[in-house]
């Protein structure tokens, strides 16, 4: 199989993926020019830059750029010296490589957690093209397709039961709305306990009730990343009603995926 198979096998099934790609070469590199290696979001490799250490460099620094859910160019120095312009490798062989790394995602998974109001507006808001919706409810009659026509997969089951086995793809997207603080602590505490490497985590809450579930998770867990948590929940764009609350996750969602600075209402 060869690369160009390969890359219409991971679309196929809609697999997220790293291309790497020598675009430049200097002096004497195990890597040339137009070598490239497809690099899983479950780490596995096809292909090649080159080998050695700059190889597995190449790899970590792909799966970064895949969680970003963005593309650019990084430059190793395959000296030992150090060198501030290049990122140095240890290698001995001399010369230099810069590799552009093209992510691939396929639509990013949106899991929502409630079947609610607010849910059901934001799904309305998300761009279909880019996004697919989950829809997680413990009440059968709030995950009907009546209810959620744009979601694509509609699942009645309890939230931890559902956690115990969540793997989302790297990129995805978790929205906590359920019809209850203890159900948003049960699924906020499940996906910090499964690492699930998620781009996002919003919950909504008040400031009050976000910081009393927080101190209980930390409480329970100890010291957690909550880098990516987003609670409360959306951007300060003002309102209260279900459609308002839904537009400031989605424009939150949307800053977030193009990097752009907003003001966050997240406890810091």
């Amino acid at each position: 199989m060869d690369i160009i198979e390969k890359i219409y096998q991971l679309k196929q099934d809609k697999k997220s993926f790293v291309i790497a790609t020598v675009i430049e070469a200097e002096g004497s590199t195990p890597g040339k020019t137009g070598f490239k290696m497809i690099i899983t979001s479950g780490n596995e490799t096809f292909g090649t830059v080159g080998g050695g250490t700059i190889e597995k460099m190449v790899e970590k620094d792909a799966l970064k750029f895949l969680k970003r859910g963005m593309s650019g160019t990084k430059e190793y120095d395959l000296h030992l010296e150090e060198n501030t312009s290049k990122e140095a490798t240890g290698m001995m062989c001399g010369g230099a490589v810069k590799v552009y790394f093209e992510s691939h995602l396929p639509k990013r998974k949106v899991f929502i957690f409630g079947g609610g109001h607010v849910s059901q507006a934001l799904e309305r808001i998300l761009p279909r093209e880019k996004y697919s919706i989950v829809i997680i409810d413990n009440r059968e009659q709030f995950v009907s397709k009546s209810l959620h026509p744009f979601a694509e997969e509609h699942i009645c089951k309890n939230y931890e039961s559902y956690l115990e086995d969540f793997k989302p793809e790297i990129g995805s997207y978790a929205v906590i709305v359920t019809h209850g603080h203890k159900f948003d602590y049960d699924v906020l505490k499940m996906i910090l306990i499964r690492n699930s490497g998620l781009k996002y985590i919003g919950m909504i809450g008040s400031k009050i009730k976000v910081k009393a579930t927080l101190d209980k998770i930390k409480n329970v867990l100890g010291e957690v990343s909550l880098e990516n948590l987003y609670s409360p929940i959306g951007i300060d764009l003002g309102g209260s009603s279900a459609s308002e609350i839904a537009l400031s996750i989605a424009a939150e969602m949307q800053a977030l995926e193009y990097e752009k600075e907003v003001p966050h209402m997240r406890l810091r």
